[in-house]
């Protein structure tokens, strides 16, 4: 492998262009081109040119890692498919995203812990594992989340979200069909979406008695 070309990246100051046997390559800090003293023309393994990548993007990587995470709560997979986004390489990735769990900064479990939290008053269990799977989630610590349920609390979400779709509606079968449709697409299970069908139906032959 031949370094056939360098040039100064426009958009961003301090990283130089890569080359290799004329195609471009990656970037790479000014700084470790001048200390590795590396030059158009260089032969150079690839092992070695890794070595270099890695040693010019690991700081660099963990640096954009942190202020990810810090505005965006994320999971180990949100994270790494950002930095391959970015062209960082695996080692690279794999270096920031350890040292984010080894700060505490990265926790798919508390993660899911949170989500949960945030969505059990419009979403069932299911559409939230649902998500949760989407967003690379072990279903180890989706488990756990299971074990935070409380089904009564999850029916109470369930009938608030029945009553406002239900409003002066009638409940024949056909509203119902549709009714059982929509808890469904919140991700509720099937005890709920019965409790809140025959809530539904209660609800209109108390008002006609």
């Amino acid at each position: 492998m031949r370094i056939t070309d360098i040039t100064e990246q426009k958009k961003i100051t301090g990283r130089l262009n890569l080359f290799i046997d004329g195609a471009y390559y990656c970037s790479i800090a000014a700084r470790l081109i001048e200390e590795r003293r590396v030059y158009i023309g260089m032969e150079v393994s690839s092992d070695e040119l890794d070595r270099i990548i890695f040693e010019s993007d690991r700081q660099k990587a963990f640096d954009y890692a942190c202020a990810y995470v810090g505005k965006h709560p994320s999971t180990v997979k949100a994270v790494k498919e950002k930095l391959y986004g970015k062209g960082y390489g695996r080692a690279v990735v794999e270096y920031a995203v350890d040292k984010l769990k080894d700060y505490g900064f990265l926790d798919d479990a508390e993660f899911a812990s949170d989500y949960f939290q945030a969505k059990k008053d419009s979403c069932g269990t299911r559409k939230i594992a649902a998500k949760l799977r989407e967003k690379g989630v072990s279903e180890e610590d989706i488990a756990v989340i299971y074990e935070q349920v409380d089904q009564e609390e999850m029916l109470d979400a369930a009938l608030r979200a029945t009553k406002r779709h239900m409003g002066t509606k009638i409940p024949d079968e056909k509203y119902l069909a549709r009714l059982h449709r929509f808890l469904a697409s919140r991700g509720y299970d099937h005890d709920i979406i019965s409790k809140c069908l025959s809530f539904a139906k209660g609800k209109y032959d108390e008002d006609i008695d």
